[in-house]
């Protein structure tokens, strides 16, 4: 499967390669989604068009040349935009093994982009999400030594000490301090507080 993957990720039909009519089809659905005002509905469109890049994606990341591929990362983001964390994350453990680059229309790295829409997810919930827990552990775990803001990292922490704050105090304790340390306005005192004192109590956490 993953030879066939790769052999369709680089063969080429009537003279054309399968990457430049991935890029074609790419650079159609963009003018399409200038064209829809709503967040909602541009997302809607991702999710209804993505799979028609899969086949091509999934052939790529097993063929790993690594040269530089504007569809592959443009599916991370997509990806990220849909909530697909799985697919997001292997796509991102690519694209950060061979230094792949954002395309210029976007202002933010690959590792950046892809820590910073998972945490703002997780703090975009009206409640603490458990699910989002396992992504944002493996996404700042790939990009562990990669350069960005402080800030950036503070908002997974924060995020992560905020979905453990009622089962794992202590874990959230050392994400929020974390979170602090890199961005002193990252808003987590309050909580930070609470969850000393009752760890220095010994209460247990709600039920």
């Amino acid at each position: 499967l993953a030879g066939a993957g790769a052999t369709a990720a680089r063969g080429r039909a009537g003279g054309v390669s399968m990457a430049d009519r991935m890029l074609a089809l790419l650079r159609m659905h963009q003018v399409q989604l200038k064209a829809i005002q709503s967040r909602t509905a541009k997302i809607a469109a991702k999710r209804e068009w993505i799979d028609q890049y899969t086949p091509y994606v999934e052939g790529v990341l097993a063929a790993a040349a690594g040269a530089q591929d504007e569809v592959v990362v443009t599916m991370m983001v997509w990806r990220l935009d849909i909530e697909d964390w799985p697919r997001a994350l292997e796509i991102a453990a690519y694209a950060l093994r061979h230094e792949l680059v954002m395309p210029e229309r976007f202002s933010r790295d690959v590792a950046t982009t892809l820590l910073e829409e998972i945490a703002d997810a997780a703090l975009a919930r009206p409640a603490p999400d458990p699910t989002l827990a396992a992504p944002l552990d493996a996404a700042l775990a790939l990009v562990e030594g990669h350069d960005m803001r402080d800030e950036v990292r503070a908002k997974a922490h924060r995020a992560l000490g905020l979905i453990t704050a009622d089962t794992d105090p202590v874990r959230a304790i050392d994400h929020l301090e974390t979170a602090l340390g890199l961005d002193p306005k990252s808003g987590v005192k309050t909580v930070l507080t609470r969850l000393r004192k009752q760890t220095a109590s010994g209460d247990d956490p709600p039920a």
